[in-house]
């Protein structure tokens, strides 16, 4: 049995040397093609390689070849071609932002370019891919938006327009999350002012979220916060604009799991109210 495993492992490894020695000739031989190509004075013969390279998805090569040939082919026929491979070949290297600005040159240097509106496509959605996680800025999300709107007006026609305006719902989507966590971490480190005023905001430039009925209970909680913990020259005043907030969430939402805890805070609101 031993000398079974043993001689299955001499075999393994033999397998896996004869491999990895195959692998490194043809790395090799890629390698040494690759030069070939670069050192090449045929720009007809890189222009070929340099496709060759982009059908195989060996974009990195692909890439290098064609920025090589963008001044090469300059004015030519084949500039077009060449430059709209160089742009999927930035956008494939998820170097999205190389991509979206050679694609907004792409659409103003060949005007009357069949591709204009594919490639215009591709720099909304570069865009879209560019644009940070909740957590961070979103400046680069408002950016992306206005961008996707841009091409909905500038092809007002095109069958891309379902997939564009589910992009901008998710990038919408994203900030009204990204509202939402931080007028509820207002409320919850204590900062109910600023928790109410952020509230206001998110619903107006939210007016149709699917969070109203929880931001507007986070609200209604501040209010009420503010209010009991108010110095007495303003207590009064602020019970009152959370006796409002209460009633105003039990008319919009009438049907609400947390209908019980807003009438318990209505209660203490009216007695706190009456022992003023």
């Amino acid at each position: 049995m031993m000398i079974l495993k043993y001689v299955c492992y001499i075999c393994i490894m033999k397998i896996n040397y004869l491999f990895l020695s195959v692998l490194f000739f043809f790395s090799c031989t890629q390698y040494r093609l690759h030069q070939k190509v670069l050192k090449s004075t045929d720009p007809e013969f890189q222009y070929t390689q340099a496709v060759n390279y982009f059908t195989n998805k060996d974009y990195a090569r692909a890439l290098q070849i064609f920025e090589n040939l963008l001044v090469e082919f300059k004015g030519s026929d084949k500039a077009e071609s060449i430059y709209y491979h160089y742009i999927y070949c930035n956008y494939h290297l998820k170097d999205y932002e190389s991509a979206s600005f050679h694609a907004n040159n792409f659409v103003s240097k060949f005007l009357l370019s069949s591709k204009n509106e594919e490639i215009a496509f591709l720099r909304a959605f570069c865009y879209y891919l560019d644009a940070p996680r909740q957590s961070l800025d979103q400046e680069k999300t408002y950016d992306a938006i206005e961008e996707l709107e841009s091409f909905i007006m500038n092809y007002p026609t095109s069958d891309s327009l379902s997939r564009i305006n589910d992009l901008i719902f998710d990038l919408n989507r994203k900030l009204e999350k990204k509202f939402f966590d931080n007028a509820t971490l207002y409320y919850h480190t204590g900062k109910y002012k600023s928790a109410i005023h952020a509230i206001d905001n998110y619903l107006k430039q939210f007016p149709e979220t699917t969070f109203s009925e929880e931001i507007s209970l986070i609200q209604l909680k501040s209010y009420f916060k503010l209010g009991k913990n108010s110095i007495e020259e303003k207590k009064e005043q602020r019970i009152k604009e959370a006796i409002f907030a209460s009633n105003n969430f039990l008319m919009s939402f009438p049907d609400s799991d947390y209908t019980q805890e807003v009438k318990d805070i209505y209660e203490t609101l009216k007695t706190l109210q009456n022992g003023l």
